[in-house]
């Protein structure tokens, strides 16, 4: 079903096909940022992470993102920043590489539509609890 470049490393598929797998959530994380000068006063703060996902069939095809969360106006909310990471490289129906930007691009759209938002609320919560 996929095709892995010994040239580049990439693995090759079209949306299609990576639609049809089921990917993995593999781990997330804070980003460990320098402490901010403080100031008199409130501040604004901004947390941010990491997400990775994964398929570990033969060849192993991995995405990740990073991503920023929202508290304002109700509960904590993750939004992907960013295009994601990957060892893909979409083709299309002939089997021609859409190229890195189209990659990149189609990806964020394939990510954003996977509803990883609460699963990566709740890795993170469990992660980081004391």
């Amino acid at each position: 079903m996929f095709s892995l470049s010994r040239e580049d490393g990439y693995v090759r598929t079209t949306l299609a096909q990576l639609q049809t797998i089921a990917l993995k959530h593999l781990v997330s994380g804070l980003d460990e940022d320098a402490p901010h000068e403080t100031h008199s006063g409130a501040e604004c703060t901004v947390i941010s992470g990491y997400t990775e996902y994964v398929h570990d069939g033969v060849p192993a095809l991995t995405i990740g993102w990073d991503w920023e969360m929202s508290m304002s106006g109700g509960p904590a909310r993750l939004r992907r920043v960013g295009e994601p990471r990957s060892n893909i490289m979409l083709q299309d129906e002939q089997h021609h590489d859409l190229g890195f930007l189209a990659t990149e691009q189609l990806l964020g759209n394939y990510v954003d539509s996977l509803g990883w938002e609460a699963l990566t609320l709740a890795a993170i919560s469990a992660r980081y609890k004391r």
